[in-house]
């Protein structure tokens, strides 16, 4: 299949994929973080990180000629354990190449033992 998006008229990607959360500090007494925002030209809008790492991978992103389109914490996706317990995981990115299917990622700063526990039972 290909996937040729350099002509495409990106508002419903915009609509659908719009950020599910705010970016914020409430975790920041755990793992201390920083958070802010710079004009994307790609997208010709502000995007917002939590993290140095989320910054250095969206400047990547912006940079790299073959990504056409991104989108910062674009879909909710529910998880649920066999115990009952649930949430909703967000990833950090959607990225749109040239040729090829959209893909997400979650950046990552350190390991966190706790994530990959409840990563192993979806």
């Amino acid at each position: 299949m290909r996937y040729d998006r350099l002509s495409r008229d990106w508002q419903k990607e915009d609509a659908t994929f719009a950020p599910k959360r705010k970016v914020n500090n409430k975790n920041s007494h755990q793992h201390p973080h920083i958070i802010g925002s710079f004009f994307s030209r790609k997208l010709e809008r502000p995007v917002e990180y939590e993290s140095l790492g989320e910054r250095l991978f969206y400047y990547y992103l912006e940079l790299e000629q073959s990504v056409i389109r991104y989108y910062v914490q674009p879909v909710e996706i529910p998880i649920s354990k066999d115990n009952g317990e649930s949430w909703l995981y967000v990833p950090d990115a959607l990225v749109y190449r040239h040729q090829s299917p959209p893909f997400l990622y979650q950046v990552k700063h350190e390991p966190d033992p706790n994530e990959d526990e409840k990563l192993k039972h979806m």
